[in-house]
């Protein structure tokens, strides 16, 4: 697996010759979607506190926002979600490309890609571990509208620590290495030039980066 790392094109040509291996294939965005479960719940300890005051102070029932488990499940789905919308973005550039006739292998390359995305799922975690969010402190006699203020002005200091921020960054490394690996997997498949191969990392960049977009839709959904 460290081949996938240090020499993709050698990983996927090896693997092109043998048949799909789906338990290894499909462990990728599992495990993936275990260890973000486990990042958003220790978040979720650290912040719902801080929204259950809120809520208090509105005068809310609390009763209205899922559980943390049912929060960190639906959480969990974003990955297999990822995972089903990158392999349609792959299997369709293949189409528009030189269309190999070979959706299996290529499906099987997409979840293996998803093991470039562990590094940043543990380092989540860690980020999760060590940060230690500032108590919100909300004046009293505040109106609805001023109370949401204050919230939306402590979220936004909040995102904008260090760590957090890191994260992001992070995320965002992590998303072009996504795309790049599966740009050469559709490559060592399809037998795409080099330039196309550039023009297909850039598209599926395009994709990857909606990946946050989509998770925010499967919590609002669920």
């Amino acid at each position: 697996m460290l081949n996938l790392v240090w020499s993709p094109v050698c990983f996927f040509d090896a693997r092109r010759h043998r048949p799909p291996d789906w338990g290894t294939a499909l462990a990728a965005p599992a495990l993936c979607a275990g260890l973000q479960s486990v990042s958003v719940s220790i978040f979720s300890d650290k912040t719902r506190p801080m929204v259950d005051s809120v809520l208090a102070r509105l005068d809310l029932p609390l009763t209205g926002l899922p559980s943390p488990h049912v929060f960190v499940a639906i959480s969990a789905l974003t990955y297999p979600a990822f995972f089903g919308l990158l392999t349609l973005a792959v299997l369709a550039l293949d189409v528009l490309g030189k269309d190999a006739g070979q959706p299996t292998r290529l499906t099987e390359f997409t979840a293996l890609s998803f093991y470039t995305q562990v590094p940043y799922c543990l380092l989540m975690i860690l980020i999760a571990w060590v940060w230690v969010p500032d108590p919100i402190r909300l004046p009293a006699g505040l109106s609805t509208a001023e109370l949401l203020t204050q919230v939306r002005d402590y979220q936004a200091t909040l995102l904008s620590e260090p760590l957090l921020s890191t994260g992001r960054l992070l995320s965002y490394y992590s998303l072009v290495w996504l795309a790049a690996v599966l740009s050469i997997a559709l490559k060592v498949v399809t037998g795409l030039s080099t330039r196309a191969t550039v023009v297909m990392a850039i598209v599926l960049f395009t994709v990857c980066a909606a990946g946050p977009f989509l998770g925010a839709g499967v919590r609002l959904l669920l």
